[in-house]
């Protein structure tokens, strides 16, 4: 008898043995979740699909959804989630992103995951569950009470015709003051045809001041040969009555032609009147003896022009 019990106990060990590692090495669970089940048209759903096994002997094919299916639409999905306990594999996850644009209640269908073991050709196929989801429009508002239909405004005609008469006026103003700011702001040229001196006397004592000018100094320099062009410039302007101060030099090489100058004259007067300009616009710095034959030229081409006889003209200035 006691041969027969300690034959029992061994085979009710090993039953429980094989009944421990049958269940370590169950079959993978296969699930389907989803987080909402009441939607509005274009909203989305997450659809997460596990497979959970206890031992590494097995390979899963998650299920491959396409674009459309069934009343949904396909928007995303995640990459396969991984999970490992002390070194083995033990769970996959991926999660789905799905819409639908058909208004009504439709079921998301159960998915199909094929379980493949390790070693074996024979692979097993199981499904997930299906979910009723229901699809509607947006709700209306019915909390809000209605208003009475406010009654057509007449449009009220503004007449404008005052506004364009102060526009008017004001345009006016406006162009008087500057009309009398620029006015004001303009030189008034002075008045060279009224002098108590005849123009050759005045050109000459004119020229005599400016022999006193020290033309050692640049800047004095500058203004010597500045003012020895107006003073010939306002005695021709004089004799002739015509005024010639904003003339160019071309311009009074032709006048003094015209006049009836000699050839000579008015090559002195040119070589001078150049060097003077030269001068004026800091191209060129003259030496002393140069600058005082420069005024020598000037007085000597004002008297061969005081010989000659100018018919005088009417001012027009």
């Amino acid at each position: 008898m006691k041969i027969l019990s300690k034959t029992y106990h061994t085979i009710l060990l090993l039953t429980i043995i094989l009944c421990s590692k049958v269940s370590l090495a169950q079959y993978p669970i296969v699930t389907a979740t989803i987080d909402r089940n009441q939607i509005l048209i274009g909203e989305q759903i997450k659809l997460t699909v596990e497979a959970k096994f206890t031992t590494s002997d097995y390979s899963v094919e998650f299920p491959v959804l396409p674009d459309s299916f069934e009343h949904f639409e396909l928007v995303d999905k995640t990459k396969i989630d991984s999970v490992y306990a002390e070194g083995k594999l033990n769970e996959l996850k991926q999660i789905f992103t799905i819409t639908s644009f058909d208004s009504g209640k439709w079921l998301v269908p159960s998915l199909k995951v094929n379980i493949i073991p390790a070693g074996k050709a024979t692979s097993m196929v199981l499904y997930t569950d299906s979910f009723p989801v229901t699809v509607s429009f947006s709700v209306s508002d019915t909390t809000s009470q209605l208003k009475d239909i406010k009654p057509i405004k007449t449009v009220e005609i503004q007449n404008l015709f005052w506004y364009w008469v102060a526009g008017a006026v004001l345009l006016l103003i406006l162009v008087a003051l500057l009309t009398w700011y620029f006015y004001k702001r303009k030189k008034k040229p002075a008045d060279i045809f009224k002098a108590k001196l005849s123009p050759y006397d005045e050109a000459l004592q004119e020229l005599e001041e400016l022999k006193k000018m020290p033309l050692s100094d640049i800047a004095a320099t500058k203004i010597f040969h500045t003012k020895l062009t107006d003073i010939f410039k306002r005695y021709l302007s004089r004799k002739s009555n015509v005024m010639h101060l904003n003339k160019t030099t071309g311009d009074i090489l032709v006048l003094l032609s015209d006049m009836g100058l000699a050839k000579s004259a008015i090559s002195n007067a040119a070589s001078s009147l150049r060097c003077s300009d030269a001068v004026k616009f800091a191209k060129y710095q003259p030496g002393i003896n140069e600058s005082n034959e420069t005024l020598l030229s000037i007085k000597q081409i004002i008297e061969a022009a005081e010989k000659l006889t100018i018919q005088p003209t009417i001012n027009s200035n």
